[in-house]
């Protein structure tokens, strides 16, 4: 509104002008700037003018990022920041690279920069680095074509640099997985087809063998080779139990003496060398803890087996201590080969094998530390070369009182006119053929072809134990089971299963059988097996 002098006395003009035009365009404008500037701090992005001849940098006051220093210039609207001081915020070993970048937009050989650099940042006194990207274009060039402004916009990227950083390693760590798979297996065959080779050729000329002690040599080899392939399946199949979590860890109370004079006497039957004795030397008198037998047993045969392969003359001793009143240290010592010191460090990988003319799968070492760090331990070696070694390991001393046990005298089981029965349900002909080669001279066997036709043998002969295998034809082990079950709930039924793994072995323990056994079948622990169940339907003389 604008008001005038009329030409008429007492009078004033008075002229109107419609800006609603106007103030909606600049409502517009101011609305468009704050939405910009919105998606800029959303972005993170800070928009930037370099003036050239003044040699300075201006931005936004709210977004200055790594563009502020001390020295900067600062107004209620904008952020000058002198370019020297730009440069010196960037980390030295990128700071030539941004300069050469910027100086190849000034000199007009590129039309647009991208460049991402590192910043050193500031905040409590604490200094540390963000990852920037930064792209710039010349604004404005003076008469001869110089550049005098240039615009540009700085981005953090420090986030997207981390998730980069993840992916490579993530990367790397699936391709060293697949090259170790690889290696894995490729390993695995060549130690799978090296007994294999020997069994199966052996085999089949074992036949054609005319003088008995050539025959005795094929079968020794045959039966060592056996050894060697169950004992590279037991490996593998711990090591993937390891790999996956489940290896069982069953804690109980035992005379820690009465084991090893177990072990003792197992290693000294499996010693085939006369000269080299195998002694465990106990030092302390009583010594009741809690511990996982089934795995100190494992790791203590293990090293006595190793032991036994580099040892050819002296002695082999084995035991363990009390150590600072916390641990127990076990140990096993021979006067073998020794270790060489370059090799120390290795013996722990996976199929590390120091000698490859001896057998071996190069996992049980490897094993056995999985094992004593899972029940809280340590493991190592101390060996000199051409004299020994002592391979050692710890574990917590947990102490307990057993209770008295009386003596129980042994029974045998009943042998009357008429042999116990077995009823043996195998779908395969020479899975049967072998239990029937095991147990044939001591019980009576029937056999059943399916689940079903087991059911029906069970109704009819009424045997005293039963030995089931789990995949079968019409009616499975389970099936046969529960069906069994609610005819005698009291019979004792084992369950033959090529499953090892810890669930399988549970839902087989829940589905009404007394025991299992695993392929694949090891006669003696069969017979054992079977009679400790007979033992407990007190069969007795």
């Amino acid at each position: 509104m604008i008001l005038t002098p009329s030409k008429h006395q007492g009078y004033v003009d008075v002229f109107c002008v419609d800006n609603t035009e106007l103030a909606e365009t600049q409502q517009m404008l101011r609305s468009a700037n704050h939405k910009l500037s919105m998606s800029l701090d959303v972005a993170n992005i800070v928009p930037w003018k370099w003036d050239l001849e003044k040699g300075t940098m201006l931005c936004d006051v709210n977004r200055p990022v790594e563009l502020s220093h001390d020295d900067s210039i600062m107004n209620e609207e904008q952020l000058s920041v002198p370019d020297y001081q730009y440069f010196a915020k960037i980390c030295k070993q990128d700071r030539e690279r941004v300069k050469k970048a910027y100086k190849e937009l000034t000199e007009g050989n590129v039309s647009k920069i991208k460049e991402e650099y590192r910043v050193v940042v500031r905040k409590n006194g604490v200094a540390r680095y963000e990852w920037v990207e930064a792209q710039a274009k010349v604004d404005k060039r003076d008469e001869n074509g110089k550049p005098i402004t240039l615009i540009g916009s700085s981005l953090v990227i420090t986030g997207r640099k981390k998730m980069e950083e993840d992916l490579i390693t993530a990367k790397e760590k699936a391709e060293e997985s697949n090259r170790l798979k690889s290696a894995f297996l490729a390993n695995m065959s060549h130690e799978i087809r090296t007994p294999l080779n020997a069994i199966v050729g052996f085999s089949s000329i074992l036949a054609d063998a005319e003088e008995q002690e050539e025959k005795e040599e094929y079968i020794n080899i045959i039966e060592n080779n056996n050894t060697l392939l169950l004992q590279l399946v037991g490996d593998i199949l711990d090591l993937s139990k390891i790999e996956a979590g489940t290896l069982e860890f069953n804690f109980s109370d035992l005379d820690l003496n009465a084991l090893f004079k177990e072990m003792e006497a197992s290693a000294q039957l499996r010693q085939k060398n006369a000269a080299v004795p195998i002694r465990y030397v106990p030092e302390m008198p009583d010594c009741s803890v809690s511990i996982e037998k089934n795995r100190l047993t494992q790791v203590v045969t293990n090293m006595l087996n190793n032991a036994m392969k580099f040892t050819s003359e002296g002695s082999i001793t084995f035991g363990y201590h009390l150590k600072d009143t916390d641990f127990l240290y076990f140990y096993v010592t021979d006067t073998g080969c020794g270790i060489a010191p370059d090799k120390k460090d290795s013996v722990f990988g996976r199929f590390v094998k120091l000698d490859s003319f001896v057998q071996g799968t190069g996992l049980g070492l490897s094993i056995c530390q999985s094992i004593i760090e899972h029940m809280g331990g340590k493991i190592g070696v101390e060996s000199e070369e051409g004299k020994g070694s002592t391979f050692w390991f710890t574990l917590p001393y947990r102490p307990v009182e057993l209770k008295s046990v009386k003596e129980q005298k042994e029974h045998r089981i009943q042998k009357v006119e008429n042999k116990l029965t077995i009823l043996i349900a195998e779908d395969n002909r020479s899975n049967f053929q072998l239990f029937e080669s095991i147990l044939k001279n001591e019980y009576n066997i029937l056999h059943a072809w399916d689940g079903e036709e087991a059911v029906e043998l069970f109704k009819k002969y009424n045997p005293h134990l039963i030995l089931m295998d789990i995949n079968m034809p019409k009616k499975s082990g389970y099936e046969a089971t529960q069906m069994i079950r609610e005819i005698s709930p009291t019979v004792p039924i084992m369950a033959v299963t090529a499953y090892v793994y810890a669930e399988d072995e549970q839902r087989i323990l829940n589905s009404g059988f007394d025991a299992y056994t695993s392929k694949p079948i090891n006669a003696q622990k069969l017979q054992r097996d079977i009679i400790d169940l007979l033992k407990r339907q007190l069969i007795f003389m």
